[in-house]
C-alpha cells in the first residue's frame, strides 16, 4: 500500500472523526446550557418532537449552527490531510447523511430542517475548497 493511499484514508478517518467530535462536544455543551426535562423519554421520537416545540430557541439554533460547523472543519481537515478535496467532500457528505438521518428520525421543526439541509452540505464543500491542496 502506497503512503498516499493512507494519507488519504487517515484523512478521511481524521475529518470523520472531528466532525463526530464537534457534534458529540456542541451538543453537549447545548444541553449543558439548554438542558432538557429530566423526564424526556428520547427513545420516543413523539415525546422529542413535543420537547422541541417548546424548547428554548437558543438551544434549537445551536444544533444546526453545530452540525454546520463539525460539516466545515471535518471537511476541511480531510481535504488538508488527505491532500485531495474529494476526501474532504467525502466527509462532507457522510456528516451531511447523519444529520440527514438525525432529521428523519427525529422529528424536527421544519426551520430546522431547512437550515440544516442547507447549511451542512454547504460547509462541508466549502470546509473542503478551503483545505484543498495549493496548486502550483
Amino acid at each position: 500500500v502506497r503512503m498516499g493511499v493512507l494519507k488519504i484514508i487517515f484523512g478521511i478517518i481524521l475529518g470523520l472523526a472531528i466532525g463526530v467530535g464537534v457534534v458529540f462536544l456542541g451538543e453537549m455543551l447545548n444541553h449543558q446550557l439548554w438542558p432538557p426535562p429530566e423526564e424526556l423519554n428520547v427513545t420516543n421520537p413523539e415525546a422529542v418532537r413535543a420537547y422541541l416545540e417548546t424548547a428554548p430557541l437558543p438551544a434549537l439554533v445551536g444544533l444546526p449552527l453545530v452540525w454546520t460547523v463539525a460539516a466545515g472543519l471535518g471537511a476541511f481537515a480531510a481535504a488538508k490531510v488527505a491532500g485531495h478535496v474529494w476526501a474532504g467532500w467525502l466527509v462532507g457528505a457522510l456528516l451531511f447523511a447523519a444529520t440527514a438521518l438525525n432529521l428523519a428520525f427525529i422529528p424536527h421543526p421544519l426551520w430546522m430542517l431547512v437550515a440544516s439541509v442547507t447549511c451542512v452540505p454547504l460547509a462541508g464543500f466549502f470546509g473542503a475548497q478551503f483545505g484543498r491542496p495549493a496548486t502550483a
